[in-house]
């Protein structure tokens, strides 16, 4: 009988033992399921402070490093530690102006701390030297009260200066370990590169990298990233986010036209979204739609991408007008701005009407830049040559000499009203006349160099309307 009972109570323990093995399988499945819906794709770390700098500890939400100096004691004028007659001797020394004392000494002789050394200072130092150390609020605090230089308070005797700035608040994604915004394969390369001890990670990166959020770095969530990147969630792409970034964007055309130009390689993935128009060969035809699709994100006028349109997009515009900026395909989608299908000087013109600037400019400032140089001289000159063209709001500031005409006459004044500013020989116009004017004078002579309107007045030295020899001389 009692072998039968022995046994019976063995099974039981089994039977239980198995029993609450599978409940905490089920409980951990279900647990580790759980956790991996919350985490695909959208879920975000619990919101967390930390502190950049390594000398600065975390304390509510701050950024705290404490620096601590020698205290010293009020009325102690030579820091030595004691308050004696060496201290009132120095004090009235620099009472007499013959000697001078530092920051703080200053501060530890000001023993009524009213601001101002005085002969009451150095009164109550005297009277505490002599053993009269009561009857004022002053003589009670000689000797005893701690002196802090500026910036540091007393904390127990203890002079500190605490540096306090804001900790920066991070927000990111479990699995955004580069932390640029985006859960892709750049992540889990690096985690995997962590993992092999090729990588650091700082404190932040090491919390997102923590996947499946259970206060470990290791290979489960290596494993556990990785899952997340195969899943179907992460297959749903859009046409023309060749970079898989989940943003469509100017880096997915760079993307594509440098393949398109066989300067790169895409992986079938990639390339699947880079057929914009779904025709089976990936060409020019395809960055065009791709650069238009982007372009439908922005503003027309916002040729900088920036999000505003601003004074930024007036000069980028005009730069790529006048061929010194190279427009991409985007840009040129935002650039039409009075949409007549040619991007021309009107576009310039409309766009500083769209954004209505206040700023106000001289006479003869022809490239807006706020100033009147001999640049713009020049750019008169252009344009009466016709190498280049100027918006409306140009022709107004060109027409120097009000007779609504730009022509050469108004170069020649604008260049002679420049000139007058400048002594006669200051060639480079820097407000000195040296050899640095003689050797570019000496250059123009010999044909090795050619001046603009403005300098040849400023070189004509000898003011007989020629440039020669003779003014070298002079």
């Amino acid at each position: 009988m009692t072998f039968k009972k022995n046994n019976k109570v063995t099974l039981i323990i089994v039977v239980s033992f198995i029993v609450l093995l599978i409940a905490f399988m089920i409980y951990e499945l279900i647990a580790r399921n759980t956790g991996m819906k919350s985490l695909m794709g959208n879920s975000i770390t619990t919101s967390f402070y930390y502190c950049d700098d390594n000398s600065y500890t975390l304390s509510d939400n701050k950024c705290i490093k404490s620096e601590t100096t020698t205290a010293n004691i009020l009325g102690d004028v030579n820091l030595d530690g004691v308050v004696d007659n060496n201290d009132l001797d120095l004090l009235n020394k620099y009472l007499a102006k013959t000697v001078d004392l530092s920051e703080i000494q200053l501060m530890a002789a000001d023993v009524n701390s009213d601001g101002i050394l005085s002969v009451g200072d150095a009164e109550n130092i005297r009277l505490y030297v002599t053993g009269h150390n009561s009857g004022s609020e002053y003589l009670s605090k000689i000797g005893v009260s701690i002196v802090c230089p500026k910036e540091y308070t007393d904390k127990n005797n203890v002079c500190v200066k605490e540096t306090v700035v804001d900790a920066k608040y991070a927000n990111y994604k479990r699995g955004d370990i580069n932390l640029d915004g985006v859960v892709n394969t750049t992540d889990l390369e690096l985690l995997s590169k962590y993992l092999k001890k090729q990588a650091s990670l700082n404190t932040v990166q090491i919390n997102v990298a923590d996947y499946n959020n259970n206060g470990i770095v290791d290979n489960n969530d290596l494993y556990e990233l990785e899952e997340y990147l195969n899943s179907e969630i992460m297959k749903v792409n859009t046409l023309g986010d060749i970079n898989n970034d989940n943003v469509i964007d100017v880096n997915d055309v760079i993307l594509l036209k440098k393949y398109v130009a066989n300067q790169i390689k895409l992986t079938k993935e990639q390339l699947k979204y880079s057929d914009m128009n779904e025709d089976g060969v990936i060409d020019l035809t395809d960055v065009d739609l791709l650069a238009k699709t982007i372009s439908d994100y922005y503003q027309v006028g916002d040729i900088n991408l920036d999000g505003k349109i601003n004074n930024d997009d007036i000069t980028l515009l005009q730069n790529m007008f006048n061929g010194v900026t190279v427009a991409n395909k985007v840009q040129l989608n935002l650039c039409d701005v009075n949409l007549d299908g040619v991007i021309d000087i009107n576009d310039v013109a409309v766009l500083r009407n769209k954004v209505g600037s206040n700023t106000k400019y001289q006479k003869g400032d022809v490239n807006l830049d706020g100033k009147v140089t001999h640049e713009d001289v020049t750019i008169i000159e252009n344009y009466i040559l016709k190498k280049t063209e100027l918006t409306i709001d140009q022709l107004n500031y060109a027409d120097y000499n009000g007779d609504s005409a730009v022509d050469n006459k108004d170069a020649n004044s604008l260049a002679k009203a420049i000139a007058s500013k400048f002594k006669v020989g200051d060639i480079n116009m820097d407000d000195k006349v040296n050899m640095i004017d003689a050797n570019m004078l000496s250059k123009y002579i010999a044909k090795i160099i050619e001046l603009d309107t403005t300098q040849k007045l400023l070189a004509d030295v000898n003011g007989d309307g020629k440039i020669n020899a003779s003014d070298l001389k002079k």
